[in-house]
């Protein structure tokens, strides 16, 4: 009899560990007090692999970005912008003004219960509302604090505001973008700002480890100045080691190989990237030019780049007898990486971005919309119990009655906080 109720509740406890969430981060609680892109974007990470994510924004519109008018006007109207739903699943929502003492009680409750903080307010803001780290390490000695901000918590420009183009502009990007014929140039998306919440996500991760190890909490700082430059690692490592100010490439790879760059073809615009020489030899032989290994201007690497000029206008010349999507294939078969330029809307129609589950559709359904709504996720997949959307955005203060309720709030408290616009 022993035996068979062991063996029910072993393999009870086996079915509930099968059903129960198993991605990496769950159990784990972040405080969310972020707006606009970069500082969302990192938590919206950490909610795809199963972290408990509570946004915390000012009561009524909430964050601005929610009001923006992007691509479809329509959702902004709402307060569900694109930008906004890019990176708002799987959070619960809570509204709180910081500024009064009732809504900094809430937000250090809140803390003491939680694994990670994540803020991107302007360096300093958080001290003035007496709820940066030195005030949530009172009540949560082993907090991960992460403060993302534009230029970092150090140095003469630590107080001073910034977005995706100003740190593009300010860090050097923008000069080494465009020819030199249009000027400097801004990337198209804000990349800055994206590849800022991807870093922060990583650190929080790495800290989340060392917690685990060490039973120690962590502060970090992060800013969209260090993570630009660091994006820019082999361009700004050759100028501190030479001296020498990188110029602007246009099209031309990062490699400044000589056939690695775009070309016109009979149809579209096509790039190269020629590093290797079997790489070199493949072009040479889908192009028909297997005979510039017998002339000594091509003959190898160092005589190709002193001959770019010729070696290009033959290339070109080909080229011009097909279009850039007979050529692709032809190209990358042989060995030789190769792609026709495409807008957004032809790479979202390759069957190659299909096949990659880089979004998650929600149904009218779960949003309220009138058609589907599609989510990126995380850049990666797992074999298993890997990154995933589960909840739709929500409004602002979707879930403020809920969180406060979790923290021992009754109705009548709440009903009085939230006519003070507290909540």
């Amino acid at each position: 009899m022993a035996t068979t109720q062991a063996a029910t509740q072993a393999a009870t406890q086996a079915a509930k560990k099968e059903t129960a969430d198993q991605r990496a981060f769950a159990g784990i609680r972040v405080l969310d007090l972020t707006r606009v892109l970069a500082g969302p974007f990192c938590a919206y990470q950490l909610a795809l692999l199963g972290a408990e994510v509570i946004k915390i924004e000012p009561p009524g519109r909430g964050e601005t970005v929610r009001w923006r008018t992007e691509a479809d006007p329509s959702f902004g109207q709402q307060g569900m912008s694109l930008g906004f739903m890019t990176q708002s699943s799987n959070k619960r929502f809570l509204s709180l003004d910081l500024n009064k003492p009732e809504g900094r009680d809430i937000f250090l409750k809140l803390a003491a219960e939680c694994d990670v903080v994540v803020q991107n307010l302007r360096s300093g803001s958080a001290a003035k509302r007496g709820i940066d780290y030195e005030a949530v390490k009172k009540v949560n000695p082993e907090v991960i604090f992460m403060s993302v901000t534009a230029y970092g918590n150090t140095g003469p420009k630590q107080k001073h505001p910034a977005y995706d183009s100003v740190i593009q502009a300010w860090s050097g990007f923008m000069s080494v973008t465009g020819t030199r014929e249009s000027g400097p140039l801004k990337a198209g998306p804000p990349i800055i700002d994206y590849s800022t919440g991807l870093a922060a996500a990583y650190a929080v991760s790495a800290a989340l480890y060392q917690k685990q190890c060490t039973g120690k909490g962590q502060y970090i700082d992060l800013s969209m100045l260090d993570t630009n430059i660091v994006l820019m690692a082999s361009v700004v490592t050759a100028y501190m080691n030479t001296g020498a100010a990188p110029k602007p490439g246009g099209n031309d790879a990062a490699s400044r190989s000589p056939a690695s760059t775009t070309f016109n073809t009979a149809d579209g615009l096509i790039a190269f990237a020629i590093n290797e020489e079997h790489q070199h030899q493949g072009l040479l032989k889908v192009l028909g030019l297997n005979a510039l290994n017998d002339d000594l201007r091509f003959a190898n690497a160092a005589a190709r780049r002193d001959n770019i000029p010729a070696l290009r206008a033959l290339m070109q010349e080909k080229l011009m007898t097909r279009s850039a999507d007979e050529w692709e294939p032809l190209f990358n078969e042989a060995g030789a990486p190769a792609g026709r330029v495409r807008t957004i809307p032809e790479c979202m129609a390759e069957a190659q971005t299909a096949s990659r589950g880089l979004f998650h559709t929600f149904p009218p359904a779960e949003t309220g919309f009138r058609k589907d709504l599609k989510v990126p996720l995380s850049p990666f997949t797992f074999a298993h119990d890997g990154p995933r959307a589960d909840t739709p955005p929500r409004p602002v203060g979707a879930d403020s009655e809920t969180i406060l309720g979790e923290l021992g709030y009754d109705a009548k408290t709440i009903a009085a906080l939230r006519d003070k616009k507290v909540i």
